[in-house]
């Protein structure tokens, strides 16, 4: 059996310098979890994000003219390669 004092010591300069948070594991664990989902939805948000400035690049090179027809993957490294 583990003996629990109803006494906690706290170091004062921890709770002046940086403040405490006392929660019960149960609620931590909640909190930590809508953490956890919260940081997912950013990163699948920030991967999004870059997926459209790069399809927004490639509609701008498109109406500029700079991209190349061709009707297979072969035929556009030929086009690519002459260009260059």
């Amino acid at each position: 059996m583990v003996d629990v004092s109803k006494n906690l010591t706290l170091p004062r300069q921890a709770i002046k310098k940086e403040g405490l948070v006392i929660l019960p594991l149960k609620e931590y664990k909640k909190m930590w979890d809508k953490i956890e989902k919260l940081a997912e939805e950013k990163k699948a948000s920030i991967e999004e994000i870059k997926i459209l400035e790069i399809i927004a690049e490639g509609e701008s090179e498109y109406r500029e003219g700079k991209t190349i027809r061709a009707n297979s993957l072969k035929e556009a490294f030929k086009i690519y390669q002459s260009k260059t």
